[in-house]
């Protein structure tokens, strides 16, 4: 994993997910995405303090912001951005990850094929963060409010609700496991391979995020919350020209009941 990476921007490639693994780069400060694909976003992004600027403008299917956003600087207006320097710049170093870096990535600049521009950036977002990024085919869920629709990331199973008072079985064995091996034991490298399928083990390594309201992981199942932007007092900031949504994603229903952004 890269810990000295500051600044990353990947504007205009055509990505249509940000692995969740980019919220594990503790020195991340700014991070632009504008103009891709996204639809979701990861559920941790902006819980590190570090993480002060997102901008992901001009990604039309992305509606909904983690809470963890909310007091950070953000772009998503919808609109395309101007980007001027078209460049990769890295620190001068024995090895260019050592200090600190800002990479400025635009492959239709470069003359590179979006396809391959993504491609590249993918390979290159997996170096950095140090583990391998999973790309699942599954149709996305996703949840409604009024004419406001919120896409998850490939790896939610299932969806809670305020009625749902009990956890599915996968997901309470997953919360059980990582308390065991992590909190007590302090090293889920104890775990081998073979005690877990490949994907459920990449997830306690990498938890899906979490809860917004009381930190707890979670791994299949979220109870997500809904604030739109327009109704939040960073409203006046976008003057009305978007309607995306702050997400508050929790673990149970009772975080789901108590979570309020504003208070």
């Amino acid at each position: 994993m890269c810990l000295s990476l500051q600044y990353l921007t990947a504007d205009r490639n055509h990505l249509w997910y940000v692995p969740r693994h980019l919220c594990q780069l503790p020195s991340l400060n700014e991070l632009s995405m504008a103009g891709n694909r996204l639809a979701f976003l990861p559920l941790d992004l902006g819980r590190s303090r570090e993480l002060q600027y997102v901008y992901v403008d001009n990604n039309i299917h992305l509606k909904g912001l983690p809470s963890f956003l909310y007091n950070k600087v953000i772009g998503c207006s919808g609109f395309r951005i101007n980007v001027s320097l078209r460049r990769i710049t890295a620190a001068a170093s024995s090895s260019p990850f050592a200090t600190n870096v800002l990479l400025i990535a635009d492959f239709q600049y470069l003359h590179v094929k979006p396809e391959v521009g993504a491609v590249i950036l993918k390979e290159f977002i997996m170096i950095i963060c140090g583990s391998p990024i999973q790309v699942s085919e599954v149709k996305l869920l996703s949840f409604s409010s009024g004419q406001l629709t919120v896409f998850l990331p490939a790896e939610v199973k299932s969806i809670g609700t305020e009625t749902d008072r009990v956890l599915p079985l996968q997901e309470l064995a997953m919360r059980t496991l990582y308390n065991t091996y992590y909190v007590y034991l302090k090293d889920l490298n104890f775990l081998t391979p073979i005690s877990l399928p490949k994907s459920l083990l990449e997830l306690l390594h990498c938890p899906l995020g979490h809860c917004h309201r009381c930190s707890q992981p979670m791994f299949t199942i979220v109870y997500p919350k809904l604030f739109p932007l327009r109704e939040t007092p960073m409203a006046g900031l976008h003057q009305g020209r978007t309607t995306v949504s702050f997400v508050a994603y929790c673990c149970s229903t009772q975080c789901l009941q108590t979570f309020d952004l504003l208070s």
